[in-house]
């Protein structure tokens, strides 16, 4: 008769993913070191005194360059209305490249868009202005450097690595712990202006809102309509295109939500992968920036990842409700009175990466949460003022 052996858990030796993300690390290592360098090389440039804010009666023309994307754009118009307000006789141009410049169409705090279409400030805006303002909440120069090639007697922006030497009104630190709206604000603050109160806001025509009303009856929405974005710049940035499918199949079945799906330029295969993942979608097709405006302002609320057409959404008064991955919500969070955000707190988390190697943040988010978050946020839509 055999004995038995006495039972031994069995040890499985799982050793951890390869981190593909080795060479990302060594260029972000490779980056500090460079701003560190730069810092020190601009340090001598530093040495003088920096200028007093001027006086509202003394600035009659001010150029304000943005050169990054939709959504910061969207998140500046509170200092562009704050700006307005107290240099009032002061015009305001802004520079910025196509598409958020687009943005400001029609709004009543800018005299003037200049698209940027190179990485040179356009000839005839030299030494035409009082007061140049870089909105550029980190490192990079690009901002920088047009606002001083705009010889300008009076120059700000944000101080980050050195850059600061291209100013000469003393600017707040970049700091990448905050909010841009508030960044936004001190920047504005830095010239004299006390409790900036101005919402977001941008401004949608009458014309622009009956064709997207037209548009949304030709698809059927009938009300309550959803806005559905799955894009985003980052890859990483992306929530599943079959997860938003889930998302609007369980609006629809729950609430006969109308979920109209848009996309932006490169983003046509992502909207219809969403469409053919489900039958409940309404496919609005590929969107101008203005044309997502007007969709966006027709609707009563917005899902979508942290990108650009959220913080559009926002801005226009959307409810909405976001899919958070990387996105560092200290600095990108949506703060209306009506806004959701999904978002799996991990140890890695906020990476603020434009690539991951596992994207487990927004893998373990099930469509179901954000559902319930749409329907939450449908529930408790407060009084809005329709898209001006």
């Amino acid at each position: 008769m055999s004995r038995s052996l006495p039972h031994e858990p069995i040890r499985l030796s799982l050793p951890p993913p390869t981190d593909r993300m080795l060479g990302d690390r060594l260029r972000a290592a490779a980056r500090a070191i460079w701003l560190g360098a730069r810092a020190a090389l601009l340090a001598p440039r530093l040495l003088r005194r920096w200028r007093k804010p001027p006086s509202p009666g003394r600035v009659s023309r001010i150029l304000v360059v943005r050169t990054d994307r939709l959504g910061d754009m969207a998140l500046t118009t509170a200092a562009l209305a704050d700006l307005k307000s107290h240099f009032r006789r002061a015009a305001i141009t802004v520079v910025a490249p196509p598409a958020p410049l687009a943005l400001l169409e029609g709004h009543p705090a800018v005299d003037r868009l200049v698209a940027l279409t190179g990485r040179r400030l356009p000839d005839d805006l030299a030494g035409r202005f009082d007061l140049a303002i870089d909105f550029t909440p980190d490192a990079s120069l690009r901002g920088a450097r047009l606002v001083a090639a705009a010889r300008a007697p009076l120059s700000i922006g944000m101080r980050a690595a050195g850059r600061q030497a291209f100013f000469n009104l003393r600017g707040p630190r970049a700091d990448p712990s905050r909010h841009i709206v508030d960044l936004n604000r001190q920047l504005v603050e830095a010239l004299g202006i006390e409790g900036g109160a101005a919402a977001l806001s941008l401004h949608v025509s009458p014309d622009e809102r009956g064709a997207a009303l037209n548009r949304l009856a030709a698809l059927g929405a009938a009300s309550p309509r959803v806005l559905v974005h799955p894009g985003g710049h980052f890859a990483s940035q992306r929530w599943a295109a079959e997860r938003f499918a889930e998302v609007i199949t369980l609006l629809t079945g729950r609430l006969g939500a109308a979920c109209v799906v848009v996309a932006g330029p490169g983003e046509a295969d992502l909207a219809r992968r969403v469409c053919a993942a489900t039958p409940d979608a309404l496919d609005a097709g590929p969107q101008t920036v203005r044309g997502l405006m007007a969709l966006c302002a027709a609707c009563d609320l917005f899902i979508g990842n942290n990108s650009g057409p959220l913080h559009v959404a926002g801005a226009l008064g959307v409810p909405t409700v976001s899919v958070a991955g990387p996105t560092s919500l200290a600095r990108f969070a949506p703060r209306g009175p009506a806004d959701r955000v999904a978002r799996r707190e991990l140890p890695c988390s906020p990476c603020n990466r434009g690539r991951c190697w596992h994207h487990t943040c927004l893998r373990s988010l099930e469509p179901e949460e954000v559902a319930a978050l749409a329907q939450e946020s449908l529930a408790s839509l407060l009084p809005r003022e329709e898209a001006r």
